[in-house]
């Protein structure tokens, strides 16, 4: 994996780049977030505690995963992603090895032994049992564990990132309005501690991440932008009127017919799709939903023998964005 060794300017854009490929909309909060993460992981050798970072605000689709993706993609490994909410338990090792549903991946303690610089995600903390938040308080504050060996191990260099659902509508309100990150840090602390969330977590966390709310108009602007930016990416037009409609209705509502499994997902795929048309001479392209996934059709005459069928043109053989054939 890489890191933070290059210039961290370069680091940075590069987690941005990749984030956004998993989540719309929320451009600012990638940004801040690949800010934070960064610089937290390049000062790494003058941590005597491991970072903790808070998400919060609207959870549209999993967006708080997604802010996460290419962190753990890129710059770290995930240690774990822990799910918290209706877990009864009462002991670290309890919680997150007696149910294989709770935790992708082994228990957090042995998660922490074999992979103490891993990314660790706890889902809805604030439903922990206070138990377990003041285990994770203390390992927080003293910056190491105890093993059942009575190894000390230094946790320096991990990171946990925790995420809440409580004041979704207010947060989701005050990142709208608010540009600062600092303040809104601040505003998303207090809104949390209002809604009844835990305050002695809120001590530990280094920063807040507030995702704010999307109109329906916002969303689909957001996703008609960044098709539009990665048409352009390859010197390639997105013909007026060339994006299919049906592709910007599942962005808002992915039960909506032919259903896409995850919108997002072609994105890579997609992308080489234009750079072989823009190989291949076009200039201007249509996006069409076609068998569940976004089809890239040349608009005019082309040098490779396109066939012109009511001002689709299709390449032979047709390729979706997935990169497989399909039989016409």
């Amino acid at each position: 994996m890489s890191t933070p060794q290059q210039d961290p300017a370069q680091v940075i854009q590069g987690l941005v780049a990749l984030t956004r490929k998993r989540i719309i909309g929320q451009d600012t909060a990638v940004e801040v977030f690949a800010l934070e993460l960064c610089n937290h992981i390049a000062l790494g050798p003058l941590q005597r505690r491991p970072g903790v970072f808070l998400i919060a605000g609207p959870n549209v689709e999993e967006d708080h995963l997604d802010l996460i993706g290419g962190l753990v993609r890129s710059l770290r490994r995930m240690g774990g992603l822990y799910k918290l909410a209706g877990n009864p338990g009462e002991d670290l090792d309890q919680i997150f090895s007696s149910s294989p549903v709770a935790t992708e991946g082994a228990s957090l303690l042995q998660a922490l032994k074999h992979n103490p610089d891993g990314v660790f995600v706890l889902q809805d903390i604030d439903q922990a049992h206070p138990n377990l938040r003041t285990r994770l308080e203390r390992i927080w504050r003293h910056g190491h564990l105890v093993d059942e060996a009575g190894k000390v191990r230094a946790l320096a260099d991990a990171i946990f990132i925790l995420t809440t659902g409580l004041a979704q509508d207010q947060i989701g309100e005050i990142a709208r309005s608010e540009p600062d990150p600092a303040r809104l840090h601040v505003e998303c602390l207090k809104a949390l501690v209002d809604a009844g969330f835990p305050a002695s977590l809120l001590r530990h966390v280094d920063f807040a991440f507030g995702l704010k709310r999307l109109t329906e108009s916002e969303l689909m602007r957001a996703y008609y932008e960044r098709l539009a930016a990665l048409v352009a990416s390859h010197g390639l037009v997105l013909e007026e009127g060339g994006l299919d409609a049906r592709i910007l209705l599942q962005v808002i509502d992915p039960t909506a017919e032919p259903a896409v499994p995850d919108i997002m997902l072609p994105w890579d795929n997609l992308s080489d799709r234009l750079a072989q048309f823009k190989a291949a001479g076009a200039y201007m392209v249509r996006l069409i939903l076609e068998n569940e996934s976004i089809r890239v059709a040349p608009v005019g005459e082309g040098p490779t023998g396109w066939v012109l069928d009511d001002g689709f043109a299709d390449a032979d053989p047709d390729l979706s964005a997935d990169g497989k054939a399909k039989d016409e």
